[in-house]
């Protein structure tokens, strides 16, 4: 009975790709800034990137034809060890990036949780039967464990954008996605660059060729009032709307959720309706109430608007 390599090839796969990423100072650069509260969305990618990038060397470095049956990649031996070696990258990648997500969301006085994307199964399956195709030699293998690696690494990044970005949009918070080029990009990726309301944004607009390390970022513009920081954003009755809405489909909320929902749209009619001389008077009265109490207040004012028709 043949030997079973792929668990040895796993450990070492992953042995390396540890190596490699403490070695990184990029990496090291970039969860210094996570843990200073300072790193921005471009770092996430730049993480991702390098994850891919030290990942490649580790797979390359392990999947040879001196540990490979045969000196071949088969598809068996590919599926059981790129396929889990990328789902450790999906997984980093997306830590990183709800961390960050969560320091930008800090400074907005955001209080949602960041989406996790899904794993691209069909996506990473498609890579899997390319490098195993009929016919293909180790060394044609090998070249879809280089770039390629690099590239679906970032994908998974940009998966995460796409996910948030339409979940806040959604929510009623004003998405913005932002392409930037990196170094001496294409003439497809220059025209591609800007930023764009999430809904009016090309339908290519996460799209990557082989070595693009374009930037896909997206920021919530919101100018109404935190009455805890202060800060001002705005909020339309179309996204207040919106808002309500998404509160009304949460049925499966457990209390505080409901509590945090209520609070987000009682907030907006406290700001959309403060005018005058008590706006102050009213922001400190309602900055002074409890959760509880301003699900009430929310509870009342529904009640209320119900019985005037």
């Amino acid at each position: 009975m043949a030997t079973d390599v792929v668990p040895a090839l796993n450990e070492n796969i992953q042995t390396s790709f540890k190596s490699n990423v403490m070695r990184d100072r990029r990496i090291a650069q970039i969860s210094k800034r996570i843990r200073d509260g300072t790193a921005t969305f471009e770092d996430a990618h730049d993480y991702a990137e390098r994850l891919g990038e030290n990942l490649s060397k580790a797979l390359v470095e392990n999947l040879n034809a001196d540990t490979l049956p045969d000196g071949k990649l088969y598809y068996n031996i590919a599926k059981r060890t790129v396929t889990p070696a990328l789902e450790t990258n999906y997984n980093l990648t997306n830590e990183a990036a709800a961390e960050i997500q969560k320091l930008l969301d800090t400074e907005l006085g955001i209080g949602l949780n960041a989406v996790k994307a899904d794993f691209p199964a069909e996506r990473i399956q498609g890579l899997i039967d390319k490098m195993t195709a009929d016919g293909i030699t180790l060394e044609q293998a090998l070249v879809w464990l280089a770039e390629p690696i690099v590239n679906n690494s970032e994908a998974f990044f940009d998966d995460f954008i796409d996910s948030n970005a339409k979940f806040r949009n959604d929510v009623g918070l004003k998405a913005t996605i932002t392409r930037k080029v990196a170094g001496n990009c294409c003439d497809w990726c220059a025209q591609m660059a800007g930023s764009y309301d999430y809904d009016k944004a090309p339908p290519d607009i996460y799209r990557r060729h082989k070595f693009c390390r374009c930037t896909v970022t997206y920021q919530c513009g919101r100018k109404s009032q935190n009455v805890w920081t202060k800060r001002e954003w705005e909020s339309s009755p179309e996204e207040i709307s919106k808002r309500k809405e998404f509160g009304l489909s949460q049925k499966e909320q457990t209390a505080v959720e409901r509590i945090e929902s209520a609070n987000a749209v009682y907030r907006d009619k406290v700001v959309s309706t403060l005018e005058g001389m008590g706006r102050r008077k009213k922001l400190k009265a309602y900055a002074k109430m409890s959760a509880e109490e301003r699900l009430a207040r929310l509870k009342e004012y529904e009640e209320k608007r119900t019985m005037r028709g």
